[in-house]
């Protein structure tokens, strides 16, 4: 057996795998043989899904092979095979999950007198080896597991390489979840155009693409291997509808949770903790299908309602200068003066609203066509308000009113043909409309700088001018047919998007000052920004239609595969894609820029070719694949893997950026020293600088010319062993090196020529000013652009991931069902893509030398290391009439990955009071050397010796002291949560019908019910921890940093515990009550 093993391991290094999209069907394929071990061609084979009477039949071909593609997944199926002179076998209760091939083989023995037709029922699951790397969970499992906020991410959290976000978000296999795609009945859902942090349509209001309820079953695949799906790089999540049967089915719904089913704030002394404030979410809804004519024609529906109050309270102290007084008397100065309430800090709740519609059709058209229509309406509405931080006071109307609705529709077609080829055929559509606007009534944004923290109030900054409308339209289509041992598909696979987004950031303007006392008394802002179209004169926010960003894409895609059938034990998949995506919208051209900007700039950046008026034109990616399943059934053990590349799509927000943002569309004013004007609509332009604003101004984002597509390369290897009753365990590793990744650069700032003096001689660009200095671009010095963003492809050294994962699990018996699963993994990356501008994408990066200078780190997806279990137990008593079902789900992981920065810029790559800055953790002889300012009435001396004490009680500061601090090197505290779900039915049976009435209590976080210190969540702002304030340099000509030190004595106290909606530090429960029938 060793020699088969290390046979396989050698070809896996040979092989490729695929990622799969669009799953919409299973399969089932078999072997029917003699007792001699002989196929058996000829053979007849009849397939009936019991639920809708659905009937397939055919003939085994040569060497007794059978394969039925496409069809619905769910069941439960029988198959029945019979041929003359042999008895009959039929097999009973199959399952198949969606994507799933079953494989079902058969041994036909001669009749005799004695023996009868033989009937084989099979558990409820197979327990059958996939072929790459994926997780099913159907609806059973979907029925039993807690979940409170009835979101796909509930469920998605039990794939082992899975990580989930904040913001509700999946990142798979180290991946940004950006570069995941979602599809719902084969139709594209996730956010194509990039906005949304959870990666899916209407993310943006926090509400769920569908409901729980409309779902069959949903899949999620890492490296499986037809090459007839594609376009991730991270995960392909795909889910399927429910569709109606032959018997009436239903039930109606509600859910149900307040500040009295929830725990008290873990945070602080026991005696002074306290619930959340007052609020309730609340979700209603049905589900119903059944037969319109028995056997042929069948619909499903399902409604649902969410109305939910989401408290977000402020439990951590404020690290800021100002005090609790200090602040109301911000807020008393605002509504005395301006006539402006910034609105409360302390619990900044947030509104969710959703109405959601799924509906489908299931036709049979005839024994040789199939025809499924569904459609899927999803409106949400949220007040986003950001929650206050130990850095951060963020009033309540800083926030944003975020109204979205998603259309999308899916049609269908299976046929069959002679020989028992088969075609599938789907058309889709999604359409999607996100209009971003003010929470209250329109002001001006304005920070404070305030110490250590900072304090926001106005009307949120990017939401001043933000409307995405966006459509996709999709045609996939694979004919497969059959050739003695092989199975061939080929096809086509496209796509058409069209995006229009006005977006205009800071329209209302953005001020910056230094300090409380200074806006209080009437003194200059730090800083202001301000945007404006330069195409809708005196218009503002959603009016500037000619400002907008329009642009069409499209996507195709080709493909050939076959999978080959070596021998009963061995199956090898070989194939190619070819895949192109071409923009067909040219941008607008700023004639200033290719003239005369390129030539200088070109003196000091390599371009890439990139041009305004520019899009990229990516060529044809070339994705070979092949992946193999090996069996060794003597020692109940399966082999898989493959090795492949993949091309994924980017957010198409990204490229979108040089129709939006091209130096002639939308205008800029960046000043310093500016005094504050509170009208929102009466802010200032150029001209009240006595500058006559050129065109072009503003911001300019722009592609390199040969810009490629995210690519990478991914190969896997599991095996799985059988260890009889129902168990089995596995071992999988899954390794991605990205091809094609992104990098971004400001080729707008001068170079640094100046490096700081001492132990920290990291780069310094400006030492005049604020502001970095720009190229100069006119005969004058001065440049129109506020910033230059170039979108290319890293040409360094390239990041990757790779995750290794060990699990055991039970199928469903006598009640019970057990999971358990390990995962470490790790990223490496050199920009993830989080933002959805092109500025940000390059300003929010940690680095030490400045970000036109990024190297590889920790990506923020990098997932550690990740404990999952879940068990299940349901008990039946009074002959059925009652049951309970206790389910328990642990999952224990790696915090969240964060960088130690510095509070103000000592590089000053934009500006001099960003904290971007990664620090130098130096030795206790090298703090000798640092120049401490006086802090209050800490002397220089006491703050080297705090501050020495702080970097040695920390692990990782002091395992890299003498060294810079790694961008996402360090790790917030491992977090234990037990999740509990208690469910009891009651049945009650009137004539033939069945009705149930089932009572659930879902808990989050029950550790912490157990306990107020277990299952502690935390989190940092901006995934950054300031430690140490850069004050300036001794001098112009002395570039020795200066700092100042506020003593921590712990790490742990400049964390803030998570109260959030997705992992939240404290217990929360829900009330559910089901009719159904």
């Amino acid at each position: 057996m060793l020699k088969k093993i290390n046979l396989l391991l050698s070809i896996a290094l040979l092989l490729s795998s695929t990622l799969v999209a669009q799953v919409t069907t299973s399969n089932i394929s078999c072997v029917v043989k003699t007792s001699s071990g002989d196929g058996l061609a000829g053979a007849s084979v009849t397939v009936t899904n019991s639920s809708n009477g659905e009937v397939f039949s055919s003939l085994t071909r040569e060497g007794g092979r059978y394969e039925l593609a496409n069809i619905a997944p769910g069941g439960p199926y029988k198959i029945e095979v019979s041929f003359s002179g042999y008895e009959k076998i039929v097999r009973e209760n199959i399952f198949l999950g969606l994507g799933e091939t079953s494989q079902q083989d058969f041994i036909l023995l001669n009749k005799t007198t004695d023996l009868k037709e033989v009937v084989i029922t099979t558990a409820r699951r197979s327990l059958e080896s996939k072929g790459g790397t994926e997780t099913t969970v159907g609806r059973d499992k979907m029925a039993n597991l807690p979940t409170v906020g009835r979101n796909i991410s509930d469920f998605l959290r039990f794939v082992p390489q899975a990580k989930i976000t904040g913001d509700g978000g999946v990142s798979i296999a180290g991946q940004n979840n950006r570069y995941n795609s979602f599809y719902i009945d084969g139709a594209v859902n996730n956010d194509v155009f990039g906005l949304a942090a959870s990666g899916t349509n209407g993310g943006q209001s926090g509400i769920a693409p569908i409901s729980i309820d409309a779902i069959d079953q949903f899949q999620v695949v890492i490296s499986p291997y037809d090459a007839s799906l594609g376009n991730f790089t991270g995960g392909g999540i795909n889910a399927t509808t429910r569709s109606g049967s032959n018997v009436y089915e239903g039930s109606v719904y509600h859910f149900y949770r307040n500040e009295n089913l929830s725990g008290k704030n873990p945070a602080g002394d026991k005696a002074a903790a306290t619930k959340l404030p007052n609020f309730s979410n609340k979700t209603t809804g049905f589900r119903v299908g059944g037969p319109i004519i028995k056997n042929k024609l069948f619909f499903f529906l399902n409604g649902e309602i969410q109305r939910d109050e989401r408290p977000q309270p402020f439990t951590g102290t404020y690290g800021g200068t100002s005090s609790a007084a200090d602040i109301a008397n911000l807020t008393n100065f605002l509504q005395t003066n301006y006539g402006y309430d910034p609105g409360g800090y302390l619990d900044n709740p947030e509104l969710v609203e959703a109405d959601r519609i799924a509906a489908k059709i299931d036709w049979k058209i005839n024994a040789k066509n199939k025809l499924t229509a569904s459609y899927r309406y999803n409106e949400g509405f949220r007040n986003n308000v950001s929650r206050s931080s130990v850095s951060t006071i963020n009033f309540y109307n800083n926030g944003y009113a975020f109204p979205t609705t998603t259309q999308s529709g899916s049609l269908e077609l299976n046929s069959r043909f002679k020989g028992n080829a088969n075609n599938k055929l789907l058309l889709t559509f999604t359409e999607v409309e996100d209009d971003r606007g003010a929470i209250s009534s329109p002001f001006p944004r304005v920070t404070i700088r305030d110490g250590l923290g900072s304090m926001i109030f106005g009307t949120e900054e990017f939401s001043t001018g933000n409307l995405l409308q966006q459509k996709n339209y999709a045609l996939f289509d694979v004919f497969k047919f059959y050739k003695n041992k092989h199975s061939f598909s080929i096809g086509t696979d496209n796509e058409l998007s069209t995006s229009l987004n006005i977006f205009i950031r800071q329209n209302y303007g953005s001020y910056v000052f230094n300090d409380l006392n200074t806006f209080l008394t009437g003194g200059t802002a730090a800083t202001y920004n301000r945007s404006y179209s330069l195409l809708d004169p005196g218009k503002s926010g959603d009016e500037s239609v000619n400002a907008a960003a329009k642009f069409n894409t499209a996507r195709i895609g080709f493909f050939a595969s076959d999978e080959i059938k070596i021998n009963d034990n061995f199956t090898l998949t070989v194939g190619v894609r070819a895949d192109r995506t071409k923009f067909l919208t040219t941008p607008r051209t700023d004639n200033f820029f290719n003239d005369t900007a390129v030539a200088i700039i070109s003196q000091y950046y390599d371009m890439k070719g990139a041009r305004s008026g520019q899009i990229s034109d990516p060529k044809w990616s070339l994705n070979p694949r092949a992946g193999f399943v090996y069996k060794i059934p003597e020692e109940n053990l399966t082999i898989r893997g493959g090795v492949g590349f993949f091309t994924g799509r980017v957010p198409l927000v990204w490229p979108g950026g040089v129709y939006n943002n091209n130096g002639i569309s939308v205008g800029g004013v960046a000043r310093s020293n500016v005094a504050f004007r509170a009208d929102p609509f009466g802010q200032y332009e150029a001209s009240d600088f006595g500058i006559t604003l050129p065109s072009p101004s503003g911001q300019v984002d722009l592609i390199s010319k040969d810009f490629r597509l995210n690519k990478v390369f991914r190969t896997s290897l599991a095996v799985d062993k059988n260890l009889g009753k129902g168990w089995k365990a596995t071992l999988e590793g899954v390794f991605t090196k990205n091809i094609n990744e992104i990098d971004y650069k400001n080729i707008s700032i001068l170079p640094p020529t100046q490096k700081a003096v001492g132990i920290d001689d990291r780069n310094v660009y400006n030492l005049i000013g604020s502001f970095a200095a720009h190229i100069p671009l006119r005969p004058n010095g001065s440049t129109p652009y506020t910033g230059i963003y170039l979108l290319s492809n890293n040409d360094g050294k390239k990041g990757f991931s790779y995750s290794l994962t060990a699990s055991i699990d039970k199928a469903f018996s006598k009640g019970w069902a057990f999971n358990a699963n390990y995962s470490y993994g790790n990223s490496i990356v050199l920009n993830e893509g989080t933002s959805s501008q092109n500025n940000s994408q390059w300003r929010f990066m940690e680095t030490v030398n400045g970000r036109n200078f990024q190297g590889l780190s920790n990506s923020d997806y990098d997932p550690g290391h990740r404990i999952n279990a879940y068990i299940s137990k349901k008990f039946s008593y009074l002959k059925g009439l009652m049951a309970t079902t206790v389910s328990l789900v642990y999952n224990a992981q790696s915090g969240n990955t964060y960088s130690y920065v510095m509070n103000r810029g000592m590089v000053r790559d934009l500006d001099n009071f960003e904290t971007n800055d990664l620090i130098y953790v130096p030795t206790t002889a090298e703090i000798s050397s640092m120049v401490f300012l006086t802090n209050g009435a800490l002397t220089a001396a006491q703050q080297r010796t705090a501050y020495d004490d702080f970097l040695n009680q920390d692990p990782y500061l002091r395992k890299i002291r003498g060294q810079y601090s790694e961008r996402n090197g360090a790790r917030l505290p491992f977090t234990n949560v037990v999740d509990l779900k208690l469910q009891q039915d009651f049945n009650l049976k009137l004539g033939a019908k069945v009705y149930q009435l089932q009572l659930t209590y879902d808990v989050f976080n029950f550790t912490n019910m157990l306990n107020r210190d277990w299952g502690k969540v935390f989190f940092v702002a901006n995934d950054q921890v300031n430690i140490l304030d850069f004050t300036g340099f001794v001098s112009n000509a002395n570039l020795t940093p200066q700092y100042r030190f506020t003593p921590v004595t712990r790490t742990k106290n400049l964390l803030t515990l998570s109260d959030g909606v997705f992992n939240s530090s404290r217990w929360t429960s829900q009330l559910g009550v089901r009719l159904s029938f």
